[in-house]
């Protein structure tokens, strides 16, 4: 079973890999651009609604050059503070850079502070990983009051980097919101906080499977996700933006997705599966539609 699991994660390593070389070699060709949507979220100008999910270009390679390809924004990461040293984040395009960081529960408050303070010279817009590995003991109800604190913390340092510099980079958290689990609980803190935004992930997480990509194909499992977004969408009304990532593959996925109240949605294993032309599919389909 360790050697099936070993050599599974091998081959979806050197899946991405691939997946992410053709993403930079089609970025540099213009007959992959897909048409523009622009949409303004959290005050932020998005030349597309529809992104790439942190995982698939972590140490950003592709970076902004992901608006040759049709998308709006390009998340970056999951990143810890040894990470930031190894981005190479190229110049050109248009697409909005987020950085997404991992919420380590053996980090002190100060290490984090200073993590957030690099990745805020760089990006349009930061989100706090709480589905992560790192961040499971955080999420424990017992360990609420020190997640309350973290969060309280680097929301003070996001502000005060805001009003010291040029720009005004949002604060985003990412939260798992499972079947009959949408975390209301944890929207509310984020609302009182005084967070731009959340990032729901409809997915359970890894290992990603080939079962589990066709399960998201089914009518019932993108239900389910839209009604977890519509329930996340009554409580935080406009407070509070949404973000939504996990199962889209179709244009009647993306737009299912934003009637539901999500603003921005992200695409991964879809990437992964059906290559660099995916953004320009869904976009140009969706665009009919409407």
């Amino acid at each position: 079973m360790a050697e099936i699991t070993a050599l599974r994660t091998l081959h979806n390593r050197l899946r991405q890999r691939l997946a992410l070389d053709l993403a930079r070699i089609a970025s540099r060709i213009p007959a992959f651009a897909a048409p523009g949507q622009p949409v303004r979220v959290m005050e932020l100008e998005f030349p597309s609604p529809l992104g790439i999910a942190a995982g698939f270009d972590r140490y950003g390679h592709l970076g902004r050059r992901a608006s040759a390809l049709g998308f709006g924004f390009n998340e970056i990461g999951s990143l810890g503070p040894a990470d930031m040293a190894r981005l190479r984040l190229p110049a050109r395009g248009s697409a909005r850079l987020g950085i997404n960081l991992s919420l380590d529960a053996r980090h002190s408050t100060e290490e984090l502070g200073a993590m957030f303070r690099s990745a805020w010279k760089q990006a349009d817009y930061l989100v706090v990983n709480l589905i992560g590995p790192t961040s499971e003991p955080l999420m424990q109800r017992t360990e609420r009051p020190r997640l309350r604190r973290l969060l309280a913390a680097l929301r003070h340092e996001t502000h005060t980097s805001n009003l010291s510099g040029t720009r005004r980079v949002p604060l985003v958290a990412k939260l798992r919101s499972l079947p009959q689990q949408p975390p209301l609980e944890l929207a509310e803190l984020l609302l009182e906080l005084g967070f731009d935004g959340l990032l729901a992930a409809h997915d359970p997480g890894p290992p990603a499977t080939r079962q589990r990509y066709r399960d998201w194909q089914h009518d019932t499992q993108q239900a389910q996700a839209c009604r977890q977004l519509e329930r996340l969408h009554r409580l935080c009304g406009h407070d509070l933006a949404l973000m939504s990532v996990g199962g889209i593959q179709t244009a009647a996925h993306l737009r299912a997705r934003l009637e539901a109240g999500a603003e921005l949605v992200q695409v991964h294993t879809a990437l992964m599966h059906r290559g660099p032309w995916l953004a320009r599919g869904l976009l140009a389909r969706d665009a009919e539609r409407s």
